[in-house]
């Protein structure tokens, strides 16, 4: 069955996922991506008074700039998400990644279905694997040296980390995971990795050159740093505001990263086809549930 899409901001995971949506031969309008070069044939949404026609929006991951507004990196617009999602028609359906609460509600109290895809386990594994790949090439980037020769500290083992430290451990690098669950640490042993209990982390954090960490928690604090080796490298994967003091990383000396979003960096096309399996997904089952 064909469908209507409205898709409003982002970045390039929300032009190929228009691009990908257009190829199978929906209707896909597009909002704040007048940038986009591949989107040049679109048609283009001018304003939020215009989503009154829209039956399925898809907002990008993630969807807010963390003050209300259109994450977007397509435009210079400045869009209230809560502008949208007060012209949308009762029946609508609103998919989005890491929806704030206020948005959800205001958008049920009007009719109109709300899904957060980043909810969703098939979207969120295979985001996590291509945030993996793209966090170990970023390293390399990063690296002066062979990755076998650097010993490596990940923070956390969900999904993100555990598919990491398979990667690295695949490039023959030293690795070491850090979590608080004796079946975690068990699982890291069983994998071929070092297991570290994060109350130990402080003792043994001088030993590593490379930290990734994946708990969005302040886990690597001013204090910790402290005990760092200041020519190591830290690449924050964690959901914002992240676990890593950046301001008292700089002041150290040591090299921290916010790698937020990689998927979109690093794989945006193959990103973009994982989010239009998981819209078309999430409307397949909504139409089945509305049958019954």
């Amino acid at each position: 069955m064909k469908n209507s899409f409205y898709i409003a901001g982002g970045d390039l995971r929300s032009v190929y996922l228009a691009k990908a949506l257009e190829k199978e031969g929906h209707e896909v309008s597009v909002f704040a991506l007048e940038e986009a070069e591949l989107l040049k044939g679109l048609k283009q949404i001018e304003k939020p008074e215009d989503f009154k026609k829209a039956k399925n929006v898809i907002l990008p991951l993630p969807c807010s700039d963390g003050e209300g507004f259109l994450k977007t990196a397509f435009s210079k617009r400045k869009t209230k998400l809560s502008e949208i999602v007060e012209h949308l028609p009762e029946g609508a359906v609103l998919m989005g990644g890491i929806l704030p609460e206020e948005i959800v509600l205001k958008a049920k109290k009007s009719g109109v279905s709300v899904f957060d895809y980043y909810r969703r386990e098939e979207f969120t594994v295979r985001n996590a694997a291509l945030t993996a790949e793209a966090a170990a090439a970023k390293l390399m980037e990063m690296l002066t040296e062979s990755i076998s020769t650097v010993p490596v500290l990940i923070l956390g083992h969900g999904r993100i980390g555990r598919l990491l430290s398979a990667i690295l451990k695949a490039l023959d690098a030293k690795v070491t995971v850090a979590a608080r669950r004796c079946s975690d640490l068990a699982w890291i042993r069983s994998e071929g990795m070092t297991p570290l209990e994060f109350r130990l982390i402080d003792e043994e954090i001088h030993k590593f050159k490379v930290v990734f960490n994946t708990v969005p928690a302040p886990v690597l604090t001013k204090e910790r740093l402290m005990l760092m080796d200041e020519s190591a490298i830290i690449i924050d994967l964690a959901s914002e505001p992240c676990g890593t003091d950046f301001f008292a990383a700089k002041e150290l000396g040591i090299t921290a990263e916010k790698a937020l979003g990689l998927p979109g960096k690093f794989a945006p096309k193959t990103a973009g086809e994982i989010l239009k399996e998981t819209v078309l997904n999430i409307l397949s089952e909504k139409e089945d549930s509305d049958a019954r």
